[in-house]
């Protein structure tokens, strides 16, 4: 019984390593003032859109599970600025005079309910050519006109980026874990 439960340990102590390890490494050098995304994870689906400070834009247009690719789109104010394929574990950096963003397509995880996008470590650092971020300006996910009902309380509710493909891939590894429990406990 106690080599099950250190079993069940290791794997928590493995999860908990796998999801927060982007977090715990140390940030790229630069000016603290300059940083604007420190290593964040975001997650999306396809057809969704993170729009980061100063108005920098990433789209997922396109997902291929099978063979770990994601077709991105990178716009500011409405002009694309990059637009190609990106394999897991590669990284789309876009620079003016220095660095602005570096994103990196994290995995790609899929379920009957569609695919759902982890790109992380994301940096973003200021772009002086545009003006500074309000402390109050809104970014983040960008919804679609299928992502929930048209009434004022969807209207005015704080969206979580891939939120609910992410807990249907929570559920899918709670069930699978649980399923792999009950198959050892049968065996013995």
């Amino acid at each position: 019984m106690e080599s099950r439960s250190r079993d069940h340990r290791e794997i928590i102590a493995a999860l908990v390593l796998v999801f927060f390890l982007p977090y715990l490494l140390p940030m790229a050098a630069c000016d603290e003032n300059e940083l604007l995304l420190n290593g964040t994870g975001i997650f999306l689906t396809t057809g969704e859109i993170w729009t980061f400070d100063q108005g920098y834009q990433l789209k997922v247009k396109s997902v291929n599970p099978s063979d770990g690719r994601v077709w991105v789109e990178l716009s500011l104010n409405g002009q694309i600025l990059h637009e190609g394929i990106l394999d897991e574990g590669e990284t789309l950096a876009y620079s003016r005079e220095k660095e602005i963003l570096n994103v990196t397509l994290d995995t790609i995880y899929s379920s009957p309910a569609g695919e759902l996008v982890t790109f992380k470590p994301v940096y973003q650092y200021l772009d002086p050519e545009l003006a500074e971020p309000a402390s109050d300006e809104n970014t983040g996910y960008e919804r679609t006109d299928n992502d929930t009902p048209d009434t004022e309380e969807g209207k005015n509710a704080r969206y979580i980026p891939g939120f609910r493909a992410f807990m249907t891939l929570a559920a899918i590894i709670i069930l699978a874990y649980c399923a792999l429990i009950h198959k050892i406990k049968k065996i013995e």
